[in-house]
């Protein structure tokens, strides 16, 4: 009988054990569910999928030569929804965030400034802009 109240107290201590242990990890998991939390708003946003606002120019390319009057603009933007201008004329931006537009140019070089901004008129958020030098030489 000593025998079996002697095995029944130790299965109460490894119970209690057994509890405070539980306790504990469940405290740990909390611990480290909030450490996550706080490191992934440490990320910076493009780790966290948002985008990094940009705008390039495809065509033409920078101090190239033209030896016709006219040349087509090309680039892309990284947000479609974004306002695009080349040399202050505002510019349609396809779904995927292409854009283009033929430029007349003057004989000698030419500067194109491609901005895009993405907002509110006069509440712009952001704006990023590309220069492109082209010298057009008529054949």
């Amino acid at each position: 009988m000593l025998k079996n109240i002697m095995k029944g107290i130790k299965m109460l201590n490894i119970q209690m054990v057994s509890r405070k242990i539980t306790k504990e990890v469940i405290v740990s998991k909390k611990l480290l569910c909030a450490l996550l939390v706080i490191s992934l708003l440490a990320l910076p946003l493009p780790l966290l999928g948002c985008k990094e606002f940009t705008v390039s120019v495809i065509a033409p390319t920078h101090e190239s030569t033209i030896t016709t009057p006219a040349v087509e603009v090309r680039g892309f933007v990284s947000d479609a929804k974004a306002t695009v201008w080349v040399n202050d004329a505002i510019v349609a931006v396809s779904k995927k965030g292409y854009y283009s537009t033929n430029l007349e140019l003057a004989e000698g070089e030419n500067e194109i400034k491609v901005v895009a901004a993405r907002g509110e008129p006069d509440k712009w958020k952001d704006v990023v802009g590309r220069t492109v030098t082209v010298t057009y030489t008529p054949e």
